[in-house]
């Protein structure tokens, strides 16, 4: 009797333990560690993804806004990621090198998306919006681009609700 309740407990504090860094991880949306919204450096940016192969500096259209690009050997493809003073705002994957929340990439299932948990919304016939909560919703999203006769992901974009946008 006591090894059965034993065996119970050990296993709801395994899945406890288990679960609590997949649903922390996903209370925001992050790339390569990056925090959408959060403020950069250059250096910060290559530590966390690289060199650049590519840099859009500032224009005078947009003088606060930099995108660096980031190219993906394996599908051809460029990753950008887009900071206006310095605040990281925009992000499109295209590769499959790079994923969201440590997890969600190109070429993936877009049921992958439901194991993120989350809500969607916004959805089309060929894309559909994520967040992490309802009240990350006025933060930022991500949007999920997929093939609708495969289901398969081809882009994601994600976008900060910031005064910047």
């Amino acid at each position: 009797m006591n090894s059965l309740l034993m065996k119970k407990f050990i296993i709801i504090i395994v899945s406890l333990i288990v679960s609590i860094p997949v649903f922390s991880q996903h209370s925001e949306i992050k790339v390569n560690g990056l925090i959408l919204g959060a403020t950069y450096t250059e250096f910060q940016l290559a530590d966390s993804l690289g060199a650049p192969s590519r840099i859009t500096p500032p224009n005078e259209d947009f003088p606060d806004w930099i995108t660096y690009w980031y190219f993906d050997s394996l599908t051809g493809k460029e990753n950008e990621f887009t900071l206006i003073n310095n605040s990281l705002q925009q992000i499109v994957i295209r590769g499959n090198n790079i994923k969201m929340n440590n997890f969600l990439g190109v070429g993936m299932s877009t049921s992958s998306v439901n194991q993120m948990g989350g809500i969607i919304f916004n959805v089309k016939p060929n894309l559909f919006y994520w967040a992490p909560s309802e009240e990350y919703k006025s933060r930022g999203y991500a949007i999920i681009h997929f093939n609708p006769s495969n289901q398969m992901i081809i882009a994601i974009g994600i976008e900060s609700n910031s005064d910047f946008m």
